[in-house]
């Protein structure tokens, strides 16, 4: 599971591997797992996600690096839906 999750970020390219900067440290990770189970399906879909752990970030360093790449298709279709309908304008 693992070795699939850290390929789908590879190939999706969430995140680039640099060198850290002198006196800066990597935040740590927790791998989660669950089973995902859908109406339509029988068989449950095992899944693994990699979370940091953004507690140990320090403001003015690491405070505003903040990166999820999980966004809804439905929650997207939405807040387009909502600037169309009021005439906004979003940039």
């Amino acid at each position: 599971m693992m070795e699939s999750e850290m390929r789908s970020i590879r190939d999706n390219e969430t995140w680039d591997l640099v060198k850290l900067l002198k006196n800066l440290y990597a935040l740590p990770y927790s791998w989660v797992f669950h089973l995902k189970l859908t109406a339509t399906s029988s068989s449950p879909k095992y899944k693994a996600h990699i979370i940091a752990k953004g507690f140990r970030q320090e403001y003015g360093v690491d405070f505003d690096e903040v990166f999820s790449p999980i966004v809804k298709m439905t929650t997207l279709h939405f807040l387009l839906g909502v600037v169309m309908l009021e005439d906004l304008e979003l940039l």
